[in-house]
């Protein structure tokens, strides 16, 4: 936080997407003092209102427990989650970028240590924490019992298998399903996912605290390959087509338990513009 005039708070952030997932980035080493970042996510992230994003996010350096960088996530909705797939890809790039850590680095989030590497075209995240997948689970919507694949990454997701991706909207499908009774109390992302074959599959995301569907889920696309894998679908590695027609790529290893190691996640991330916004 810097002062343009003795009356006047300004805010420096950098607009970045990963896949068609938008963020607000801020630099903690540069905040003078580190305003309700919550507030902060609600009113930035309007996408009528102000620069309008998927989420905030806050990068500060940490040269202490193992990592290089802190990293923290805001929902448009002002609440603060525990991770996010493409957030924390955007996140790397722009540590880089603000010459807060290397090409290679480790990040600590609320949900673990995410190692990072970044390119000069995409970014590969890779997970010390493993996902818990439990298949076939049934949840109740208005229309009657639905039946899919729970996965909790950090944050949970909710995944429906179907023979094709809907056309139009899927907003009043998939918002009673993130409500569901047998989901809270935090509820769910909810994604539904057509696979194309072995290593390929397509998908939709809704979001919650965004309350919409997103252009990509990170976060999502790893719970969905694995939940996949797990019934049998699929195999490492996985190309995840998204809603904005970028791909990512999701690699893993499955145990003889049935477990998963050395997830991975790769995909585009980039800077939009950079820019200054008046906090009074």
């Amino acid at each position: 936080m810097s002062s343009g005039s003795p009356s006047t708070r300004t805010l420096r952030f950098s607009k970045m997407e990963g896949a068609g997932n938008d963020f607000i980035l801020l630099n903690g080493a540069g905040l003078d003092e580190v305003p309700d970042l919550g507030k902060v996510a609600e009113l930035l992230c309007s996408r009528r209102r102000s620069v309008g994003a998927d989420g905030l996010i806050l990068v500060e350096p940490l040269k202490e427990c193992g990592a290089d960088v802190r990293v923290r996530f805001w929902n448009p909705d002002g609440e603060e989650v525990g991770t996010c797939g493409n957030g924390t890809r955007c996140a790397a790039r722009f540590a880089t970028v603000e010459g807060l850590a290397s090409k290679e680095m480790v990040i600590d989030t609320d949900s673990g240590h995410i190692a990072a590497q970044v390119s000069d075209l995409t970014v590969c995240l890779r997970y010390s924490a493993e996902p818990t997948v439990e298949l076939d689970a049934t949840i109740t919507s208005p229309e009657g019992r639905r039946s899919g694949h729970r996965v909790e990454i950090g944050n949970p997701h909710f995944i429906i298998t179907m023979e094709h991706l809907p056309d139009g909207p899927i907003e009043a499908e998939c918002r009673p399903l993130r409500y569901a009774p047998e989901l809270e109390p935090a509820g769910a992302n909810v994604h539904l996912v057509q696979v194309v074959d072995r290593n390929t599959i397509k998908i939709r995301s809704y979001e919650r605290g965004v309350e919409a569907e997103t252009l990509a889920c990170g976060s999502g696309s790893m719970s969905s390959a694995v939940a996949l894998c797990a019934a049998g679908h699929v195999e490492s590695p996985v190309a995840v087509k998204t809603r904005s027609g970028d791909v990512l790529t999701i690699r893993f290893e499955r145990r003889d338990d049935g477990g998963f190691t050395l997830l991975e996640l790769e995909g585009p991330a980039r800077t939009v513009y950079t820019g200054e916004l008046p906090l009074d």
